[in-house]
């Protein structure tokens, strides 16, 4: 009952206005117990009194996530946003939005989230109108500015972390069966084969790396070719997710280059499928990727193509990249193996056209 004494004390200090001693308790709580949907949903609370809405939102999700009655049950109708948002009833979502907005009008979470579901049914204006104004009321919230760039076609850089940490932990329970099954992705299931057709001596790869390894759809097929298999992910409820395949000697969660950066370890075989299409300036993986690298490791990661030079942030919110970007900036610490052209996934009607590259590190 340890957790729900935590709870208690987290809502005594949140009540004294003691916000960031509130939510050290309610992460206690969420320590012991980490099902517990009411420190969850306090939590969330909290941190959207902080104006950490990205966070806020995420810890709302799991509230949904762990118990979806909560929705009905508490007047928080951010709650039922979220349910509909989440089971397509996205039209719901919208009206109930609506009504929270009239009665609160200067709430940036409210309008960010218009704009997600404005742009889930493409409606392109409407979803512009609303991240317009949830950054006049918000400034600094890096999500909407991320999802207007990609409406608008102004390619930053990369996107905000948040945005990516929100957009898989929500993703993760549907992960597998929305991309194998819905959108035909078979690049992780294709990896095996390709690693056994590299021209090496090696039977198996001493330490490899997924990078990005999300559900783990790639860790059966990389454990049967390395001895040490490694795992990292930004979201927590992807890295979770892997570790029930028990097939990563180590799973992180964290960014992968901040991760990489503060590690010691070096790697003989480095995979990042469906990764660089959430990063645009790829100098700073490609750097890090080298200096963990072992002599001669290999570096294969896929990307969206494109046509050109450079990278584009589309309206998907990801990233294309050209072939002569990708090269040109790989050039001076990887040499070119081989290159081969793939259709990633479905996408409305059509394929999205990719490549897989295979590098090593020079």
């Amino acid at each position: 009952m340890k957790h729900k004494l935590y709870n208690i004390r987290g809502t005594r200090f949140a009540n004294l206005g003691q916000l960031d001693t509130a939510i050290s308790y309610y992460e206690k709580a969420l320590s012991i117990k980490p099902d517990y949907a009411v420190a969850h949903y306090n939590l969330g609370f909290t941190l959207q009194r902080l104006g950490q809405l990205d966070a806020a939102v995420r810890s709302y999700k799991k509230v949904i996530a762990i118990k979806p009655e909560y929705a009905e049950a508490h007047s928080n109708k951010i709650l039922s946003v979220i349910y509909c948002f989440t089971n397509d009833q996205i039209p719901d979502a919208i009206d109930t939005l609506e009504a929270l907005i009239k009665d609160n009008p200067n709430d940036a979470l409210l309008f960010n989230m218009s704009g997600g579901c404005y742009a889930s049914l493409g409606q392109v204006d409407m979803a512009v109108k609303n991240y317009e104004k949830a950054l006049a009321i918000k400034p600094d919230y890096a999500v909407p500015q991320h999802m207007l760039n990609s409406l608008i076609g102004y390619t930053s850089k990369e996107p905000p972390k948040e945005y990516i940490k929100n957009l898989f932990d929500d993703f993760a329970e549907r992960f597998d069966d929305s991309l194998v099954e819905g959108l035909q992705y078979r690049l992780p299931f294709l990896i095996k084969d390709l690693i056994l057709k590299l021209h090496t001596t090696k039977s198996k790869f001493e330490k490899a790396i997924d990078l990005g390894c999300g559900t783990g759809l790639s860790g059966k097929g990389l454990r049967d070719v390395s001895n040490n298999l490694t795992g990292i992910d930004i979201s927590e409820n992807m890295v979770a997710k892997a570790r029930e395949l028990d097939v990563y000697d180590s799973l992180i969660v964290g960014d992968i280059v901040d991760t990489l950066n503060s590690s010691q370890e070096k790697y003989d075989l480095f995979i990042a499928l469906d990764v660089l299409i959430y990063i645009g300036d790829v100098k700073s993986i490609f750097n890090t990727v080298r200096d963990c690298s072992n002599k001669n490791a290999f570096f294969i990661f896929s990307v969206e193509s494109q046509m050109g030079d450079g990278y584009s942030l589309l309206k998907s919110a990801r990233y294309s990249h050209s072939d002569e970007y990708i090269l040109k900036t790989a050039s001076d610490r990887f040499k070119l193996i081989e290159s081969q052209e793939v259709s990633l996934r479905k996408e409305r009607n059509g394929w999205i056209d990719g490549k897989i590259f295979i590098l090593q590190a020079s």
